[in-house]
């Protein structure tokens, strides 16, 4: 997110109530699953009714560069959009740049689908953070398939520009577990004569198999060894239809370290995303505190399976290690699974933490910023972050979340614990993924 010469900020501090209270608190909206509803419905011949979309800033630039596509999508109500498209076909090269804002999955993903149609000219832009990310991670392996793709360095940063190409389907071997890879590389073999496959270690999100696989495409995906195998044969054109969008696990995921770290009360969670890929940061917490329960919630409705989380606070947090091999299923979660380690009776080492330094920012670094800050002892060794534990008392900091709402979030949370006023230097930044967090933080006492 860039900045204004006014960096907006805000101040935060432990609760002066003794007593803790019970909360349910419905977070935000489920991002991934909304910018992939937003495409697939774009891609359609028809209407298609999202209901409950995250409405944050990543998710309106996914909606804006499809609008400028020629896709109509409106408001049908408070808690719902409708998308009216003639198809793919019918995408029109647009006027303006497609400004993609600070989201990494509608640059990626989008460039998969742009790049196979034929005829089809556009300029991918980005905010300061977006367009310092590495992008040939995807370019080059759409090169291979006959995409033409230019930017700097080779297509390694934005600004990007396409020229839509009939494409050839191609055998892809990714060296990491990236599901915008995966993903952007399946969604431009949608549009090719034969079978697409992409082979990557296993861990990554899924989201886009399982909803072409409830559309009714021709994919297969397998896991041997350690290794994923998704394959999709094209061509495949998505059916209109009807989404309905769960809670993040990723936003969740800060209240369930806040219900750990409190006094007492009980904290509920509803309505969240319940897929592996997704929650990996469950089963940590679940190996530091036992105060965490699961509920499998039956509603069908989803567009995936939902569960309810349910805390107690109070409990005494165990250390714990994340291995390498876990990082791809928590990695949005690493900065408030860090300030959960700072609390824990013992040191935790997270390792493989390579993919944090090129996120919204190096989140990496950051994180060991903000432990520092609030009197934690931690230190970075490779790509590796080692946490002490055993902090007592958060002493008060100012800290600057560089336009990263995850860190934000997660130095909030961290706040909450210092009897101080602590505050947070671009801390607006939320409303890229929980426009509402602060004000659901401010419901829990």
């Amino acid at each position: 997110m860039t900045k204004s010469n006014v960096t907006p900020k805000r101040s935060i501090q432990a609760s002066p109530s003794a007593l803790p209270n019970d909360a349910t608190v419905l977070c935000g909206r489920d991002k991934s699953l909304t910018h992939r509803a937003v495409m697939f419905a774009a891609l359609a011949r028809g209407e298609t009714i999202i209901r409950e979309p995250l409405l944050g800033a990543d998710c309106l630039s996914t909606m804006s560069c499809f609008r400028a596509l020629g896709i109509q999508i409106e408001a049908l109500d408070a808690r719902s959009i409708r998308v009216r498209s003639e198809g793919f076909s019918a995408f029109k090269t647009p006027a303006v740049d497609l400004d993609c804002g600070n989201s990494g999955t509608t640059a990626r993903l989008i460039s998969g689908i742009l790049a196979a149609q034929p005829g089809l000219k556009v300029r991918l832009t980005g905010d300061a953070s977006l367009s310092s990310r590495p992008m040939r991670r995807v370019v080059d392996p759409l090169r291979r398939m006959g995409a033409r793709i230019e930017g700097p360095e080779q297509g390694n940063f934005l600004p990007l520009t396409i020229q839509g190409q009939t494409l050839q389907p191609l055998a892809h071997e990714v060296d990491k577990a990236s599901a915008q890879v995966k993903s952007a590389l399946l969604l431009a073999g949608l549009f090719c004569e034969g079978e697409t496959s992409v082979r990557l270690p296993a861990g990554s999100r899924d989201h886009t198999e399982r909803m072409l696989q409830r559309m009714g495409a021709n994919l297969v995906s397998e896991i041997h060894d350690g290794m994923e195998q998704v394959r999709v044969r094209g061509p495949f054109a998505p059916p209109p239809g009807r989404y309905m969008i769960p809670v993040d696990p990723s936003s969740a995921a800060f209240f369930c370290v806040l219900g750990l770290l409190r006094k007492g009360g009980t904290v509920r969670l509803p309505e969240v995303l319940d897929n592996p890929t997704r929650t990996g940061f469950l089963r940590v917490l679940q190996r530091m505190s036992s105060a965490l329960v699961l509920t499998p919630d039956p509603d069908q409705r989803f567009v995936e399976p939902v569960m309810q989380i349910t805390l107690e606070g109070g409990a005494a947090l165990r250390p714990t290690d994340i291995e390498a091999a876990e990082v791809p299923t928590l990695v949005d979660e690493i900065p408030v699974l860090a300030v959960a380690a700072a609390f824990a009776e013992g040191p935790s080492t997270f390792h493989g933490l390579e993919e944090l330094r090129v996120k919204e920012s190096d989140r990496l670094s950051k994180t060991a910023e903000l432990l520092r800050l609030a009197g934690a002892e931690v230190s970075v060794q490779g790509d590796s972050l080692r946490i002490a534990g055993r902090l007592k008392e958060v002493q008060a900091f100012t800290y600057d979340a560089v336009g990263d709402h995850r860190l934000a979030m997660a130095a909030a949370i961290m706040a909450r614990r210092s009897k101080k006023p602590c505050c947070i230097l671009d801390s607006e930044c939320v409303g890229v993924s929980f426009p509402d967090f602060y004000e659901m933080l401010d419901s829990i006492v």
